[in-house]
């Protein structure tokens, strides 16, 4: 079956003045997004790379196989321009060890998958300057506040926001602008984004720095990690063609609990109209009624479950997964991003579920299909 065949191919004072803070700020100047493409071994790959200071986010997929998997853990040396990336979407992982510069990325690639023995291959990528590609602009800010030694409380306050924002002003960049704004919750209009990233991180520490200068030591000591606040926010490229885009926005928070929580929310733009896309854009009613059964056939291939068993008897918490509005489309398909909790277990983490378009042939709108 094409699902098969495509996955087979490739495999995070007193009181308010006793309150010790440091905040680190940094905008466009040390932050920027580039597409990097290229070979990775038989391979040609895209990489979606936003910096910010020492820390690199993004999305990488292959050419040969158009889904898209998360960075979601980079080593960058402090005094070389080396770099480790790592990144994957359920059993696939990927490890990108190389030298990256203002216009290329190149090293040793490892990839494995089910946890097998990993497969080496050299890699060159190089900054595009293809002209499908969006230009933005990426800005960040980050803010830190810690409780003073006199309340013998560790909890830490820290508020981390980056977004892309487009570079030119163009009807369909206006778009991607007011969308951005909608995922930060932004009122009025802003020229560009990173100012107000910056005032909202003050806000953020402010506000957490005066509801805890409230608290007497003793009640602070009593509440112990519970005072923890921690927001992480990161508005991304996924994935663009000459068709379509996909702007992700990462969410992740911690309240002192057992763990914390994070969801990534996709939003899919056709860049010729500039209309945000739902799934009654992509496929018609009779596919989308036919597409729990092709999830299940994708969750079965990717997870490699044998058996019949229905799969909340293979590891999912669902006996049936429906399809949901967040999603992506590539030129190999439509993907479907599932939250942790949502269809498997928190350390399952993210599910990233590509249907090829090829199951959905018949039921496919006019125009989806990149040329």
């Amino acid at each position: 079956m094409q699902i098969k065949a495509l996955q087979k191919n490739v495999l995070t004072a007193l009181l308010l003045l006793s309150l010790s803070t440091s905040i680190a700020t940094a905008q466009s100047l040390d932050g920027w997004y580039k597409v990097f493409t290229g070979p990775i071994g038989n391979f040609t790959a895209t990489l979606h790379l936003h910096k910010s200071a020492k820390n690199y986010s993004g999305y990488i997929w292959f050419l040969q196989h158009q889904w898209p998997m998360q960075l979601y853990y980079n080593t960058p040396s402090i005094q070389t321009d080396s770099l480790v990336i790592s990144a994957g979407s359920g059993p696939m992982s990927i490890v990108l060890s190389g030298v990256l510069n203002n216009d290329s990325f190149n090293g040793i690639c490892e990839i494995s998958k089910d946890n097998g023995t990993a497969k080496q291959a050299s890699f060159e990528l190089r900054a595009s300057i293809d002209d499908t590609y969006t230009p933005f602009n990426y800005y960040y800010t980050e803010g830190f506040a810690k409780l003073s030694p006199q309340f013998n409380n560790h909890s830490e306050c820290s508020y981390i926001a980056s977004s892309i924002w487009p570079v030119n002003n163009n009807k369909t960049d206006e778009v991607y602008k007011n969308e951005i704004r909608q995922m930060f919750d932004i009122k009025t209009p802003v020229a560009e984004i990173g100012g107000w990233l910056i005032d909202e991180k003050n806000r953020y520490v402010s506000v957490w720095k005066k509801e805890n200068g409230k608290l007497s030591p003793k009640e602070a000591a009593d509440l112990g990690l519970s005072l923890t606040l921690q927001e992480e926010v990161r508005v991304l490229v996924m994935y663009e063609n000459e068709k379509h885009i996909t702007i992700a926005q990462y969410n992740a928070g911690y309240t002192g609990g057992a763990h914390g929580s994070f969801a990534t929310s996709l939003t899919t733009f056709n860049k010729q109209t500039g209309k945000k896309l739902k799934l009654s854009d992509v496929v018609n009613a009779a596919g989308i009624q036919l597409l729990p059964m092709v999830l299940d056939q994708v969750a079965r291939q990717q997870y490699n479950i044998k058996n019949n068993k229905p799969l909340d008897q293979n590891g999912f918490l669902v006996r049936k997964i429906s399809p949901n509005q967040n999603f992506y489309l590539t030129g190999d398909g439509i993907g479907f991003m599932y939250a942790p909790y949502a269809i498997k277990s928190f350390a399952d983490g993210e599910i990233n579920l590509l249907v090829p378009f090829a199951t959905l042939k018949a039921y496919l709108l006019p125009g989806i299909v990149a040329k």
